[in-house]
């Protein structure tokens, strides 16, 4: 029996195959580059889109060119796991967003939850910003917890459990057992994970790839606090998915796709499926 969500790359070279016996810990296989944000661009984009009545967020620009780069070039939406090789089946994306919560008259504070989605890679970036918006709306919501938060609410209901429930976890997602629900709610099962530094006037950060689960890629966007106007982003990927060509490719066209978002207005002309 398979994975929920990943089916074994078998057609890989040999040199692909032996690497994540080499690097078998995630925090071996990082490689971490600093990328130069065209922010300027992405504004002036989004300024007009506004004029049109249009509401497109930053995060949903940033999100919408990485799943197109993925819709193009599969392959960096691997995972490597038990020294295996997997391709994922969907692009998932993970983020973190504020829940506002009024204290009783005091300044309202602000409590972290993280936000999953799953795309096909056909999406538009008008699609991709409807789904962002709208989940951010509702998870912004004190009273709302979303199937992350649910999930760690019972993990940590009784006390002295929430160690063996996470070695349980942990031991059960090598062995690929984990319970697709489980899967489908933890936000490190992802390709990508993004956090925007730049919302708390915050250096970007290389920002570690979580050990538990199958995070492939984590995007950090930051402002220089002593340069307002310039931007960076920091992205960290696990080198066990693909060679180093690869992802230099699809970093191209990742940053092709910020440079000129219009084009990601209109669906792909294909989504390319991974080798087998």
């Amino acid at each position: 029996m398979g994975r929920p969500d990943g089916r074994k790359v078998k057609s890989i070279p040999p040199f692909d195959k032996v690497i994540p016996y080499i690097m078998p810990q995630r925090y071996d296989a990082t490689n971490m580059m600093a990328v130069d944000f065209p922010y300027d661009i992405l504004m002036n984009y989004i300024g007009r889109r506004k004029q049109d009545g249009v509401v497109i967020p930053m995060m949903a620009c940033i999100l919408a060119a990485y799943i197109r780069t993925v819709a193009q070039i599969p392959a960096i939406n691997r995972f490597s796991i038990s020294k295996k090789i997997y391709a994922r089946k969907g692009i998932w994306t993970s983020f973190v967003t504020l829940k506002e919560r009024d204290r009783g008259g005091e300044k309202p504070s602000a409590e972290e939850t993280v936000v999953k989605l799953c795309f096909t890679g056909e999406e538009t970036i008008d699609e991709v910003a409807r789904r962002v918006t709208e989940a951010i709306d509702e998870n912004r919501k004190a009273a709302t917890s979303n199937s992350m938060d649910k999930l760690l609410s019972s993990i940590f209901a009784v006390p002295l459990i929430p160690s063996f429930l996470v070695s349980l976890i942990k031991f059960a997602d090598r062995r690929g057992w984990l319970p697709k629900s489980i899967i489908d709610a933890s936000p490190f099962h992802t390709s990508v994970f993004f956090t925007n530094m730049a919302s708390i006037r915050a250096y970007p950060i290389y920002h570690h790839l979580y050990e538990f689960g199958t995070t492939s890629c984590f995007i950090s966007l930051g402002v220089d606090i002593n340069n307002r106007g310039k931007y960076q982003m920091k992205v960290c990927t696990d080198e066990r998915c693909c060679n180093g060509a690869t992802y230099v490719h699809a970093m191209h066209r990742f940053l092709k796709a910020l440079r000129h978002p219009e084009q990601l207005e209109a669906p792909p002309e294909e989504v390319k499926e991974d080798v087998r």
